[in-house]
């Protein structure tokens, strides 16, 4: 049967699952986290003493695979994310009771073990963004993604952000296996410069972000987990699912 030939009902039935399929596909846009302005720079040194991280809410992380929020607040992580006039900051709260990781130089593999992780797209191409990670160790992994779906490692690791400067809080005992610890703190400062590319030569608070947390968790005894604050239901490389970064 042609459209043309379809009753009216039909075509308002068929016009209604189409909308509700678009609403499915465009949900993980829904997720916003506002930037407050700070005149006052938070200290880069992974505590959160500086008044502007008192005043924030953050946001927190779910499990990424089901979507399912974190019932556990000994494995939570909270995210709260602020800027001044040339810096993007973020203070990332990782519950953990197992702090560990491998890796001791720039750019290895942190994902194979514990980090927190940042996507950040500044421009109207979905397929080109930032990726930060960082170790409890506050070791860096950055690099500028161009495939999400065929990625060449070490051709993005090349990419280095120039300003980026991290700092880790650890308490607990880090690479004990066998001891209890408590949480880790990561505070990353990233200018707004460094965030430029071929397609946008200068990024603002004007510009459109957007944006992605998440968090890689392997703890003794326990089943290795994925956090996601919009989760993607696998693999974190999943452009369309990034939230919203606007500006207070």
């Amino acid at each position: 049967m042609s459209s043309r030939q379809m009753k009216p009902k039909n075509l308002l039935i068929i016009g209604t699952l189409f909308l509700l399929m678009q609403c499915a596909e465009n949900k993980p846009s829904e997720y916003t986290i506002e930037a407050k302005f700070t005149s006052e720079s938070p200290i880069i040194d992974g505590l959160e003493n500086d008044l502007i991280w008192q005043q924030i809410t953050p946001v927190v992380l779910k499990e990424n695979r089901a979507g399912n929020d974190v019932q556990e607040s000994g494995l939570q992580t909270h995210v709260k994310t602020c800027y001044d006039d040339s810096t993007l900051y973020f203070f990332f709260v990782c519950n953990d009771p197992d702090i560990w990781t491998s890796f001791t130089q720039r750019d290895e593999h942190l994902w194979e073990n514990e980090a927190v992780e940042i996507f950040i797209d500044v421009d109207d191409v979905p397929e080109t963004y930032v990726e930060i990670e960082v170790s409890p160790a506050n070791i860096i992994f950055d690099s500028y993604i161009v495939d999400p779906l065929n990625i060449d490692v070490p051709k993005t690791a090349l990419f280095n952000l120039k300003g980026i400067r991290t700092a880790v809080v650890v308490s607990g005992t880090l690479n004990e296996r066998d001891d209890q610890d408590d949480h880790w703190t990561v505070e990353i400062a990233i200018p707004f410069a460094d965030l430029a590319n071929e397609n946008i030569k200068e990024v603002t608070t004007a510009t459109e972000i957007r944006i992605n947390f998440y968090r890689l968790d392997e703890n003794q005894g326990m089943e290795r987990m994925s956090y996601a604050w919009s989760p993607t239901g696998g693999r974190f490389h999943k452009p369309a699912y990034f939230g919203n970064l606007t500006f207070k």
